[in-house]
């Protein structure tokens, strides 16, 4: 028995030396392979003054190494950039501005109209309320308003107490006031045709228009002159006896603002510019904004803006009111001021 446990106690001894034997020739080799070309290389290479602790263990190349992968990560990410930039936007800032040009020229040539568009135009027309006359036409385009204005011969509102129409048109009244002297009509379509027929306070006679719609002139605003004194008209100073002839063209020319080709242009002085005066037809056409004094008028009608017309026979001066003051215009031709 002591015999038995002897041979074992030898035999782990023996094992546990064994290993540790092992362990330590295996770290011994370990060290002789790590160390040999070291030095090996020490014994072939003759020592030199440059060789020292720093050139066995470089640092250097640890930071050099650490910048390349550093440049390699941000051209990578440069690269990827550029990539995804190629990705979302392919195409260059020129090419997308011309993109956006044939873009908006297609959207242009499918909402422009195929015609040019219309002429624009402010007149103003002296309505007949003789039975035998023609109705005036308001010439209207569609996707444009007209405003329509009811006058006196003086240039004050005529209230409009009724009206009915009939054919393709909007009327907006306005809100302002339970009456109103003045519509605003559209077109629904582009080739409505219809008319209105109005009643105008205190006038027995309807006011009767003709709306057309066409494509080459619009009346923005056509001011409808009734050739009576309305309820809110003004007294004039000189009552020369003579009214407007109903539907006078030469009137209602002066009154838009448009000279005849065949007039005589006159030159107003000691006035401003807004007094404007010529010959035609044998008579003295003055426009202004200011009331005429003397000498006494043939005729005369009034916009709504104020502004006035006065035929009168030929004269070279004449006395105005400017706001209560009186100022004298003189009228001349223009050969004879060139002679002066």
């Amino acid at each position: 028995m002591e015999f038995m446990n002897y041979r074992n106690f030898s035999y782990k001894i023996c094992a546990d030396l064994n290993m540790k034997v092992l362990g330590f020739g295996l770290v011994f080799a370990c060290s002789t392979a790590l160390c040999n070309p070291v030095l090996s290389q020490d014994f072939m290479d003759e020592p030199t003054e440059e060789t020292t602790a720093d050139s066995v263990f470089d640092f250097d190349d640890d930071i050099e190494s650490e910048q390349a992968t550093t440049d390699i990560e941000e051209s990578f990410r440069t690269e990827a950039f550029d990539q995804a930039l190629k990705t979302l936007l392919p195409l260059r800032p020129g090419e997308i501005r011309t993109l956006l040009e044939h873009f908006d020229r297609t959207v242009e040539s499918t909402q422009l109209p195929v015609h040019p568009y219309p002429r624009p135009e402010l007149t103003v027309q002296n309505i007949s309320l003789d039975p035998g006359v023609q109705p005036l036409t308001v010439k209207m385009a569609h996707g444009y308003v007209t405003t329509i204005s009811m006058l006196d011969s003086s240039g004050q509102p005529w209230p409009i107490e009724d009206m009915s129409w009939v054919g393709e048109f909007k009327i907006q009244e306005s809100q302002v006031h339970e009456t109103t002297h003045m519509i605003r009509v559209s077109p629904e379509t582009s080739f409505a045709h219809g008319n209105i027929s109005m009643r105008l306070a205190g006038l027995n006679a309807p006011v009767i228009l003709t709306f057309e719609t066409n494509r080459d002139l619009v009346h923005y605003r056509f001011d409808a002159i009734i050739p009576k004194m309305g309820p809110s008209a003004t007294t004039p100073l000189i009552d020369t006896g003579v009214t407007l002839t109903s539907g006078d063209p030469d009137m209602s020319i002066a009154l838009g603002g448009v000279v005849p080709g065949d007039a005589e242009i006159l030159n107003v002085s000691g006035v401003d510019g807004r007094t404007t005066a010529y010959i035609y037809n044998g008579l003295t056409y003055v426009r202004t904004p200011l009331t005429l004094l003397s000498p006494g008028w043939n005729s005369s009608v009034t916009s709504a803006d104020g502004t006035k017309i006065y035929a009168l026979e030929d004269t070279p001066v004449i006395l105005l009111s400017d706001r209560g003051r009186m100022v004298r215009a003189y009228l001349t031709e223009r050969e004879d001021l060139l002679d002066e």
